[in-house]
């Protein structure tokens, strides 16, 4: 890890590109320009699999079908074709994502695989995002309101606190969103606290758009076997209970004093007490990662509040900005999977509060962020507290089942890349229609 990080500092110091990065680029490139065939580039490959390890055989294959991908779509056809610059654009979103894992691994020595924090909202955001795209084709409705239609229609009918635990979000986000699948007459119920049901309409819409989900999961699971997809599922299992139960300690600490950074001490007979089910949803992998990183979200900003008086999001944005300090405005947005807005006010935030200082030409855009030494006084909290989160989330995996699992999770984390990048080519092919 120590050789790893001076090899990326040397790297940064010297403004290069990475080796891995080129050889992507121009292979990509090639088949874009000249539909060269799978793999022909035998000395690229050789190349790729000193850089990447086992990552090069599926990285040259994700940006062969980006490639051809692009190629077909702008109707593009023999050799010699000059590569647009939006293909370069979209490339390198695609390759920020195909990161090896010494590059990505930032946090430091004795921390637990980043996977349960950073990458797993990170692997959400492009999900979310590449559904929202593809859903909006059949209709309109929040991410919250499809999962309760799918969860409705695979366990039948739910009272709201049963539908709250199973989804991971509190009671009032669910109720908002029973209101509006009512006012949409996709769900019925004959008062207020009795169980909510599909109607024939919500039935018909569910099954559509569990027709899609399947397509998309189906995606989502390509290089996945059964056996694997299993051992994966028995993983998020376990951690979801931990998850629980670190969001039900956090909750009685925070009605308490209690400032310590390891309050995580659990009697080992302990069973966590949600007051409702948990449902595995084994038939979409996302919907249990998504209620995975709900529970631990609620908790982690209780804990950051708790401790550091700062929410989940600005904990984790100034975190970032101390990584690599200072850091330019660009880098620190694609490092966040967020829009520049939201970014930009969570930046604002945290310079207003004297945590972070700019430098360099004026406007946000230009400038470089630093913390201060409060910033860096709380980033020590924030990381400490982190690594004993993970610690406590991943105490009951041995270590062939935390290795399994981060291979699967990788795995997912590529094919969301591409599956990101096709809805929007999709989508912006539908807006140039005349």
């Amino acid at each position: 890890m120590k050789k790893a990080r001076e090899a990326k500092e040397r790297e940064k110091m010297s403004g290069a590109v990475p080796q891995w990065r080129k050889l992507l680029f121009d292979h990509a490139r090639s088949v874009y320009a000249d539909g060269a065939d799978a793999r022909e580039n035998t000395s690229t490959q050789l190349e790729l699999q000193k850089l990447l390890g086992p990552m090069a055989d599926e990285a040259m294959r994700i940006v062969e079908a980006f490639a051809h991908g692009a190629r077909a779509a702008d109707g593009t056809s023999g050799s010699g074709n000059a590569v647009p610059p939006e293909f370069e654009t979209r490339l390198s979103i695609i390759l920020n994502g195909l990161a090896p894992e010494a590059e990505t691994q930032r946090m430091g020595e004795g921390e637990e695989s980043s996977v349960i924090q950073q990458e797993l909202w990170q692997l959400l955001y492009k999900v979310r995002e590449s559904a929202e795209l593809s859903y909006a084709r059949e209709i309109e409705l929040v991410e919250l309101d499809r999962r309760i239609l799918f969860l409705l229609r695979s366990q039948g009918p739910l009272v709201p606190a049963d539908i709250s635990g199973s989804v991971g979000v509190d009671k009032a986000q669910v109720s908002r969103s029973v209101k509006r699948l009512l006012e949409l007459k996709m769900v019925e119920r004959d008062q207020i606290r009795a169980p909510v049901s599909l109607t024939r309409k919500g039935m018909g819409l569910a099954d559509r758009l569990l027709r899609l989900a399947e397509l998309r999961n189906r995606e989502l699971t390509f290089d996945i076997g059964d056996e694997e997809l299993a051992e994966f599922f028995a993983v998020i299992e376990k951690l979801l209970h931990r998850a629980v139960m670190l969001y039900e300690q956090e909750r009685a600490l925070n009605h308490s004093d209690v400032k310590s950074l390891n309050p995580f001490n659990v009697d080992p007979e302990y069973e966590p007490n949600s007051g409702s089910p948990i449902v595995i949803e084994r038939s979409r992998i996302l919907a249990p990662l998504m209620t995975l990183s709900a529970y631990f979200s609620r908790s982690g900003a209780l804990t950051f509040k708790r401790l550091t008086n700062l929410s989940n999001f600005e904990s984790w944005v100034l975190n970032e900005i101390a990584l690599d300090a200072p850091i330019d405005w660009n880098t620190l947005v694609s490092r966040l999977d967020r829009d520049h807005s939201q970014a930009g006010r969570t930046v604002t935030a945290l310079i207003e509060r004297g945590l972070v200082e700019r430098s360099g030409k004026p406007g946000r855009r230009h400038g470089k962020f630093t913390p201060t030494d409060e910033g860096a006084r709380l980033i020590e909290i924030i990381q400490e507290a982190s690594r004993q989160r993970s610690a406590f989330l991943m105490a009951p995996l041995s270590v062939p089942e935390r290795d399994k699992f981060a291979v699967t999770f990788e795995k997912v984390r590529r094919n969301a890349i591409v599956q990101l990048e096709r809805e929007r080519t999709f989508d912006e092919l539908g807006q140039n229609l005349p």
